[in-house]
């Protein structure tokens, strides 16, 4: 009789721990999917700013000159 009582304790047990162990990482992975959401508006938010912004004019290299064998 004992052995059945603690083989329905266990098994009670382990099922209420998964449920709160589900229900605490549930809560804890939308914070982490909204936080993934708020960087990638702010990534594109910037990439805007920097393609509004006038390029830069790039250094141009002099052209060297050829060095002809005598």
């Amino acid at each position: 009789m004992e052995w059945i009582l603690f083989t329905i304790g266990l098994v009670i047990g382990s099922i209420l721990g998964m449920m709160i162990i589900g229900i605490v990482s549930s809560g804890k992975m939308s914070d982490l999917d909204n936080e993934i959401i708020s960087l990638r508006i702010q990534r594109n938010l910037l990439k805007d700013e920097l393609l509004k912004q006038k390029p830069k004019k790039r250094y141009k290299k002099k052209p060297f000159k050829k060095k002809y064998k005598k």
